[in-house]
């Protein structure tokens, strides 16, 4: 089993845990906009969280979710492939929602089309362009598509959180709150 990899993802669940501390300091003030609750800055809020939830996301990344439950799997622990077992399912969840898609203005909107973009100008910004997508997004749709967005950054970041509980256990190392 590869410690120096499941280390490295509590790393990144610390991460996590530090963005949802960050978002909901920088969520303040609310207001109505269009129709819309929201509070000042949603995207600069949700910034410090959507960087380690996008490392978690993309199975192109060492610390993936998919190749920490995979590494995970090799535990010698009873335990451990029940807990799994149920991680997994409700990660499957959450993917099955980021392949559905919503009709907001008579368009079929893929949530993961709106996610992908999301996760993109929260980490780059209009670097290179990395905002157009997401920009046109909320132009076509309006702001719902950022409701979309910030239940999934939330819902995955939770499930880092769930499967940290598993790899701290497996590590002999405390949990983190």
């Amino acid at each position: 089993m590869d410690e120096v990899l499941l280390q490295t993802f509590r790393s990144l669940a610390e991460e996590v845990r530090t963005g949802f501390r960050e978002m909901k300091e920088a969520s303040g003030e609310l207001r109505v906009i269009h129709g819309y609750l929201e509070s000042k800055d949603t995207v600069g809020a949700y910034r410090s969280l959507c960087l380690p939830v996008r490392r978690a996301y993309k199975d192109s990344d060492r610390v993936s979710l998919k190749h920490t439950r995979n590494e995970l799997r090799q535990s010698s622990e009873p335990e451990v492939p029940e807990r799994l077992s149920r991680v997994a399912a409700k990660y499957d969840k959450i993917l099955r929602y980021l392949d559905s898609s919503t009709t907001l203005n008579d368009r079929q909107i893929p949530h993961r089309e709106v996610f992908e973009a999301w996760l993109d100008v929260s980490i780059f910004g209009d670097f290179a362009g990395k905002d157009r997508k997401y920009q046109a997004l909320l132009t076509e749709c309006g702001k719902a598509v950022e409701g979309i967005a910030v239940r999934l950054t939330e819902m995955i970041g939770n499930h880092v959180l769930e499967l940290d509980d598993i790899v701290a256990d497996v590590l002999g190392q405390e949990r983190k709150a």
